[in-house]
């Protein structure tokens, strides 16, 4: 594989190169790379390594096979793949079909239908990855933020995952000129959770001409409606990680008409962002066109009703593609991986015999949820006001153990 075609991240990232220490450092100037083990390749690798990964933190449930009332939740193993959900909302009635037909594989019992369920999602995932590997020819290496995301590792097994391959198909057919393809993502990832559509609406506001917008939302529309024509998702009331809930608590709730004026002006806010943002470049990219739709679809995030643990899936696809530092992806990760563990031991009680109040735990929950989805705008918004162009680290200037003169002809010399 040509490497001067190619961004490698530790040349550009301080924790890849942080990180590459302990297989050599980063990439050298006279690399060669290796004929077979290109980047697709080692991401379907790690993919496959984080997927089992995620099937093993579900391990303390199987025993019981999810029936035990506050296990899922107390020890973070639950699914609703076995029928356990932190929400109150559901899937589209297909996702019951496709349980039926798991439910006809060999073996039975929830054990054996979640297993079935695994495999399909798994292929989904991997799906996913090839994708986002091919949305920036330049980048492949970018999709590593998807393959191995910790938010993929903890969330994989669940309905929301079908959206999320559902946004990585929307940002690879509209970056690729398939406005039609990336309509039919969007759709479908819509009907399996609705903010989908407003991330679809951030990534065609960039590029593409007016009958590829056409192209997209019909197909866009054409899949909702098949996939939620045997019934929609339900969940319309502040539910599990909804902001409105946490006000809810605290006795400031509001009427529905003072929360939809709230999420109008959000996305409005919004999308003000997504035109500055074009404005900024000048030019329709493959990094501007996942940008706008991570920043649309942080803001519904942030006052949508409901927004279980798993929602951050959504974000996965966009903020591997349109946040450039691996440290910022960490930053909004280990947030929300605090906000999903508080989460689960509030929903299994887990936290009543040594916080009196547990409630206000669930409040932090949220909290550290926003920020963390308010870490990546930002990340996006200052990356989107310097020069885009790549800094590699540590070149052009001589290494503290290297002999200057022995290597006076070397670049960093």
């Amino acid at each position: 594989m040509d490497q001067s075609s190619h961004e490698s991240p530790t040349r550009t990232d301080p924790v890849a190169a942080a990180m590459s220490a302990v297989v050599g450092g980063p990439l050298g100037d006279h690399a060669a790379g290796h004929r077979w083990w290109q980047a697709s390749r080692a991401l379907l690798g790690a993919t496959a390594v984080v997927l089992a990964a995620g099937m093993v933190g579900k391990a303390a449930c199987v025993p019981s096979g999810w029936g035990k009332d506050n296990q899922p939740f107390a020890e973070l193993c639950w699914t609703d793949l076995a029928g356990r959900s932190a929400s109150a909302g559901t899937p589209p009635h297909v996702a019951t079909w496709l349980e039926r037909l798991a439910g006809l594989l060999p073996g039975s019992g929830t054990v054996a239908t979640t297993s079935a369920l695994a495999v399909m999602l798994a292929a989904l995932a991997l799906l996913a990855t090839a994708l986002l590997v091919r949305v920036e020819p330049h980048r492949p290496w970018a999709a590593a933020g998807w393959a191995m995301g910790p938010v993929l590792m903890v969330h994989w097994l669940s309905w929301e995952l079908v959206a999320a391959v559902g946004v990585a198909v929307l940002l690879w057919g509209w970056t690729t000129g398939r406005g039609w393809l990336a309509g039919v993502g969007a759709g479908i990832g819509a009907a399996f959770a609705l903010p989908v559509a407003v991330a679809f609406v951030g990534v065609i506001a960039v590029g593409g001409h007016l009958r590829d917008r056409v192209d997209a939302l019909l197909a866009a529309a054409a899949a909702y409606v098949v996939v939620t024509l045997p019934g929609r998702a339900r969940g319309e009331e502040p539910d599990v990680g909804s902001i409105w809930l946490l006000f809810q608590q605290a006795g400031l709730g509001g009427s529905r008409t003072s929360r939809a004026v709230v999420q109008l002006a959000v996305l409005a806010l919004a999308a003000g962002v997504v035109w500055w943002l074009v404005r900024r470049t000048g030019r329709p990219t493959a990094l501007i066109s996942a940008r706008a739709g991570l920043v649309m679809l942080a803001a519904a995030l942030v006052v949508a009703p409901s927004a279980p643990p798993e929602h951050a899936l959504l974000v996965l696809p966009l903020a591997a593609i349109a946040v450039r530092r691996w440290r910022d992806l960490l930053v909004w990760q280990g947030l929300h991986l605090v906000s999903w563990v508080i989460t689960g031991w509030y929903l299994g009680q887990a936290l009543v015999p040594t916080v009196t109040d547990d409630g206000r735990a669930y409040w932090l929950a949220i909290l550290l949820r926003v920020a963390g989805l308010g870490w990546l705008v930002w990340a996006v918004l200052r990356d989107a006001s310097v020069d885009d162009d790549a800094v590699e680290v540590g070149r052009g200037e001589p290494h503290p153990d290297l002999d200057l003169l022995a290597d006076a002809g070397h670049a960093r010399a």
